[in-house]
Order: C-alpha cells, then sequence, then structure tokens
C-alpha cells in the first residue's frame, strides 16, 4: 500500500508514512486555523514527487494560490494543475476547455473532469462553496465519487470544509463518507491564540492518539509539541 507524504515531517511521522491510498481525508477546520496552508504543503509534496496533482481552488483565484505556495517550493507548483472557479475566467493552466463551458455548474464540471482523468492527488478547497450551492445530497454524492475515484487510480483526496457553518448533521454526515477526518482548531490560552490538529478518524491505518500543535510560519506550518490525548 503507498502513503502520501503530506509534506509536514512531524505529522508524517504521526501517520508512520503519510495518508493511505485510495482515500477521501476531510479537514475540518476553525476559520484562520490553516487548513489552506495544509493544503499547499500536500500539493506541493505531490509536485516533487513526480506525481499528477490538481488543486481546486472555490475561494481564492490560480495566481494567488501559487504565490501562497511559493515559500514551499517555487521551482515545482508550475506542475499543479489549479482549477479556479473564482477568477473572471479559468486561467489557461486549468485542466480542460470544456470546464469552460461547464462553468456554470462547478460541481457535475469537476465530476466530469474526474471521471474522465486521473491524478494522484486532488485538493478540494472548499466544500463549503458547494454545500452553499447546492443541495447537500448532492454534494454527499460528488464525495461518494470521489471515494470511488480515489479507489480507481490508488490516489489521494483531501477535502476541506470550514466548521461551524452548517449544522451538526451534515458535519457528521461528511464525517461519514470520508476514509479520513482530521480536525484543526483554534483555542485562545491566557494572552496568544494556540492553533491545534487532530486526528479524528483514519481508514487501514492505526489512528494517532496525539493532539498535535503547530503555528503557521513564513515556510508554512511548523509543528510545535506533542500532547496526549488524557
Amino acid at each position: 500500500m503507498r502513503q502520501f507524504k503530506t509534506g509536514i515531517l512531524s505529522l508524517d511521522a504521526q501517520l508512520r508514512g503519510g495518508f493511505p491510498e485510495g482515500s477521501v481525508i476531510l479537514i475540518l477546520e476553525d476559520p484562520g486555523a490553516g487548513g489552506d496552508v495544509l493544503s499547499y504543503h500536500f500539493a506541493v509534496e505531490g509536485a516533487k514527487s513526480g506525481d499528477k496533482v490538481l488543486y481546486v481552488s472555490t475561494d481564492d483565484p490560480a495566481d494567488y494560490i501559487r504565490e501562497s505556495m511559493r515559500c514551499l517550493d517555487g521551482d515545482t507548483i508550475e506542475k499543479i494543475e489549479i482549477l479556479d472557479f473564482v477568477s473572471p475566467k479559468l486561467q489557461s493552466a486549468t485542466p480542460r476547455d470544456f470546464l469552460r463551458r461547464m462553468r456554470y455548474d462547478p460541481l457535475n464540471g469537476l465530476r466530469t473532469l474526474l471521471n474522465t482523468e486521473s491524478f494522484d492527488r486532488v485538493v478540494v478547497n472548499n466544500l463549503t462553496f458547494f454545500l452553499l450551492h447546492y443541495d447537500k445530497e448532492e454534494v454527499f454524492k460528488l464525495i461518494e465519487d470521489f471515494s470511488m475515484y480515489s479507489k480507481r487510480d490508488n490516489s489521494v483526496y483531501l477535502i476541506m470544509l470550514t466548521k461551524g457553518m452548517f449544522d451538526s448533521r451534515t458535519e457528521t454526515a461528511m464525517k461519514h463518507v470520508a476514509d479520513g477526518v482530521i480536525e484543526l482548531t483554534l483555542k485562545e490560552v491566557e494572552n496568544e491564540m494556540q492553533r491545534r490538529l487532530k486526528f479524528l478518524k483514519l481508514k487501514r491505518i492505526l489512528v494517532p492518539k496525539a493532539i498535535l500543535r503547530y503555528d503557521i510560519t513564513e515556510k508554512g506550518i511548523k509543528m510545535e509539541s506533542v500532547m496526549r490525548v488524557l
């Protein structure tokens, strides 16, 4: 079984090598917790490893995504295909012309692309966009399709969702359909904000019990210390 490194050494150590192939990993994050930065690490690590990487951005334009990734590895970011639903028109580097014609329907345009083409790593940042613009059942079906594609291609899908924007039943359903769930939280401690990462679910590998503290630096995510769950 291949494992896909995240690009964050301490996190890969906790995962004993990375995310297992054929997985959909849900990143459930507080606003400001840095889930986007984690997704940059994952995408750039894939490009460095020679993987075929697709990054789907619903919140930021492609140029912004590339600039944000530059501090991680400026030499490989051009290898990452970015599908941008934000800019007035899709960037020339986005995967296929038919998506330009389907831009009015991003969910089914994305499904069509992934049904016809294989990628080693796919990042979807952010599912919140789809939940705001489509029926929930359509979004759940899309994630089920992600699971099917990941097993077909022996790939990993990293999907992001903002905590607290939808009811608890929706969040629970998203956790259920994903193969792995990682929660990123912000906590105020005395006079500072602390960021914490914990694993809620992970199929086919032992779920790490540690809660990891981390910080966002100019070089991306830096793990600071390990706290055991009491």
